[in-house]
């Protein structure tokens, strides 16, 4: 360590600046998801990541500002600034409204906000880069405390955003890089005693300020603005936060009854206003909770609704909902006379408000034969032993990132056609399994993959013609599919006809005959073959093949050949409200900023130092730069893979953010530590052959993470979670490898031939290719599957024989 420092207090301030950082980032995703929508969140999570990449490249273009011999005073007064900033960046955040991105001045907007964002992130991006690469520690120590510390930071968002909002979260977790600066100070002895007082004092004022933001009855330091409107605290009943959603319900109105999709034909005296709240997620996807569910004979309104039309057919047995919201689908299923009655819920905000929070407003749990069920459905459903009359999934949606990943929606793994072969198995020989989707009429997206889907589906089964399986109906905008395992028969067709007309209902394709109008939907009505299907969905502007497991994305439609087509253009092609489609090509615009801006990181310091970098060969200069980049690829590349697949198999947000998040981050520091064993300096065939170690256990897990979740979905939770820890540790262990050995191979070189020091620009690269792969990797998996992403990144660490055959010709052996 350079000067007279404590290396343990110097490791427990890194351990404490990753952990703050980590923290900071899953929060301001949940935030930006908040104030804007999941895809703006994903952009503007990059443009404040890439001030991680900023800050390493500060410390190589100023080498005169970060000396040796002040590298120790600099990591505390760093750490420091980093603290300070957090609360001043996470206040010009919640003040400024984001728009999606039409004109130049919207990307403006976004930009500034990035921009907000990426001030402490840039500080906190200094910190780790001169302790990673100029305080003179073991890269592979150093690194895997740096990633051990992140690790724990993703496991400590769970219980702090269960306790406090994520505002009130984000002052709290500066407050740990107050400590880790305190660490740094204490670390110098008495010459740092100044920046160990002013680190505590500031961490201790930071908690003070999130304990007292969040202890009045509204917070003072919040969203001020909420999918672009002025947002009134004063409208809310209450508000709570988790990983994966900010749940907020709105004061009792008196209005006419909230439908999806009513029927023009309701008896007139059903429309009379009636007490009802809004709950909403993220501050977009609503949902209406009615006074008093238990009062069924109240509720007579929601059985008009073409979400409901299933219980015409199938009035009785089990039912189970999938998504229980306010209750309108519990309520429905209970009047027509189903019991038991099972809800089950992902959110376990919403099923508080149900049993507790709000019970004695909603009451639904009074229902007899109610059961609400907080746990990811098809989990659920995998271990359920009842068989259901109806199983009901209507319009669930959240447009809402998880902690995990902006792109990460906890709805995704319910649109596959392994999810829904889980619930059609669930139930009874002739029972009925609904999704309700949104409909346009010019162009039915999601409808139409619905319909593929189902049609997939049955297809899987072994059915010969699924199209006697299968009845669509549609109101308004939206459209509701029916399934069923039995072949639907005449009575229940002649009883769906009476129904659909009493209610006025669009009976789009039915076992008798399919669409009148020629289109999308009457030509995939008409295909007779699983192949045919494929084949045909291919061919169409939007992507209507059937999701699957390796290709979770129902919701994202949009096809690369129409990825930068003018947005408006785009929202013609399916319900622009949704903005799921303009959600695909945010990424798009994300990923080539940050491109972009990689491709300044690279550029920037090699203008602003050329003279000195002539020391270094060029050949050595480009074997660095390229093995820093790749090792950021492909461990985003597994990492989002990975991600990808083990989401559905785990089910739940908070889940996967601990255990995959978490787990992945944690076993590469395990890695790191592990990399110190490895002595790649005395060895050149070690040295130039070692990346071969990641590439075999990416492949690995790749091979077997397929399998493994295949084998183990119906088993229980603490079963599944050991599968996914194994599962990311193997892979994650190899990874770990990449940055300490590089690292020591550049340092090497330096030692025996001179010029700059060049850790913290490769740093820089590393972190900023690791923020390109985020997009390219979930383009990759939107487009060709987790498969070809994980292949991608196993193939990243082969590429890397090439550099370290260069950097490694200098080990003696």
């Amino acid at each position: 360590m350079n000067g007279a420092t404590s290396r343990p207090l110097t490791y427990l301030g890194i351990f404490a600046v990753a952990l703050s950082t980590l923290m900071l980032e899953v929060l301001l995703t949940r935030i930006t998801s908040v104030i804007a929508w999941y895809h703006l969140a994903f952009f503007v999570i990059s443009l404040g990541m890439l001030g991680m990449t900023a800050g390493a490249v500060i410390v190589f273009l100023l080498p005169q500002v970060f000396t040796d011999e002040r590298i120790p005073e600099r990591l505390a007064q760093t750490a420091l600034a980093f603290a300070a900033t957090t609360p001043l960046a996470i206040g010009m955040a919640m003040s400024i409204p984001l728009l999606p991105i039409d004109d130049l001045m919207d990307f403006f907007a976004l930009l500034v906000y990035g921009g907000a964002v990426a001030i402490p992130f840039a500080l906190g991006g200094v910190t780790l880069t001169l302790a990673l690469t100029r305080a003179g520690l073991p890269a592979s120590i150093a690194y895997g405390v740096d990633l051990c510390g992140a690790a724990i930071g993703c496991a400590l968002v769970i219980p702090l955003l269960d306790a406090l909002d994520a505002a009130s979260a984000a002052l709290i977790s500066a407050s740990v890089a107050g400590i880790g600066a305190a660490c740094f100070g204490l670390a110098r002895g008495t010459a740092g005693r100044g920046q160990m007082i002013g680190g505590a004092a500031l961490a201790v004022a930071l908690v003070g300020l999130g304990l007292g933001n969040a202890g009045g009855d509204t917070t003072p330091l919040r969203p001020a603005w909420v999918k672009a409107m002025p947002e009134d605290p004063k409208q809310f009943e209450w508000i709570g936060w988790n990983t994966y959603s900010r749940v907020s319900v709105d004061k009792t109105i008196e209005v006419p009854p909230h439908m999806w999709a009513g029927s023009r034909l309701m008896p007139p005296e059903l429309h009379q206003p009636v007490p009802q709240r809004a709950i909403k997620i993220d501050g977009a996807a609503a949902t209406m909770m009615f006074e008093h569910a238990d009062e069924l004979d109240d509720h007579a309104h929601i059985d008009w609704d073409i979400t409901s039309f299933a219980h015409q057919l199938r009035p009785t047995g089990p039912a189970a909902v999938i998504g229980v919201g306010g209750g309108r689908d519990v309520i429905v299923a209970a009047r027509a006379g189903h019991s038991p009655v099972v809800g089950v819920e992902l959110n376990d905000l919403i099923v508080e408000l149900h049993t507790t929070v709000m019970e004695d407003y909603s009451r639904l749990t009074r229902i007899p034969g109610v059961e609400l069920v907080a746990d990811e459905a098809r989990s659920h459903m995998s271990r359920e032993q009842r068989r259901f009359s109806v199983i009901t999934m209507s319009l669930i949606d959240t447009w809402a990132s998880t902690g995990a990943g902006s792109y990460s929606l906890s709805e995704n793994g319910l649109y596959t056609a392994e999810a829904w072969q889980v619930f059609i198995d669930r139930l009874e020989e002739d029972g009925i399994y609904t999704v309700s989707r949104w409909y346009h009429p010019k162009s039915p997206g999601e409808t139409a993959r619905m319909l593929a889907l189902g049609l997939e589906v049955m297809w899987r089964r072994g059915v010969e013609d699924p199209h006697q399986h299968l009845i669509l109906l549609q109101n308004l905008n939206v459209a509701t599919l029916l399934i069923s395992p039995k072949p639907f028969s005449k009575q229940d067709i002649d009883a769906m006809q009476v129904a659909a007309v009493k209610q006025g209902l669009t009976m789009m394709a039915t076992p008798r005959r399919g669409p009148l109008h020629e289109g999308v939907l009457a030509q995939l009505w008409e295909l007779d073959s699983q192949d045919a299907l494929w084949a045909w969905a291919r061919q169409q502007d939007l992507d209507l093949t059937p999701p699957t497991d390796d290709r979770p994305f129902f919701f994202n439609t949009l096809k690369p050949s129409t990825w930068l087509q003018d947005p408006e253009s785009v929202d013609k092609l399916d319900v622009s409200f949704l903005g799921n489609l303009q959600a695909t090509q945010t990424l798009v615009y994300a990923t080539l900023v940050s491109l972009l801006l990689t491709l300044i990181t690279v550029i920037g310091p090699l203008l602003a130092r050329r003279r000195e970098l002539r020391e270094v060969g060029r050949r050595d200069l480009a074997a660095a730069t390229a093995y820093f980049a790749l090792i950021g690829l492909g461990f985003m590349f597994v990492e989002i893979g990975l991600l990808s697949r083990l989401n559905v198999f785990l089910g739940h947000p908070t889940v996967a953010l601990a255990v995959l998040l978490g787990g992945i981050i944690f076993f590469t520091g395990v890695g790191s530590l592990a990399s110190n064993k490895l002595q790649i300096e005395r060895s050149a065939k070690l040295a130039k052959l070692f990346p071969l170690v990641p590439f075999v256990l990416v492949v690995v897990a790749a091979l077997a993470s397929g399998p493994l979740t295949q084998a183990f979905v119906g088993s229980g939770m603490t079963v599944r979670v050991i599968v996914g820890v194994v599962t990311v540790a193997v892979p994650a262990l190899g990874m770990g490898l990449g940055f300490p050995l590089g690292l020591r191979l550049v340092q090497r070189r330096q030692e025996s031939e001179g010029g700059p020091e060049l850790g913290p620009w490769l740093w820089g690269i590393n972190g900023a290719a690791g923020v390109c792969a985020s997009g390219l990797a979930l383009g990759c998996s939107m487009v060709w599957g987790v498969p070809v992403t994980l292949a991608v990144g196993a193939a990243c660490y082969l590429l890397l024989l090439g550099c370290t055959w260069q950097l490694g010709r200098l080990a003696n052996g």
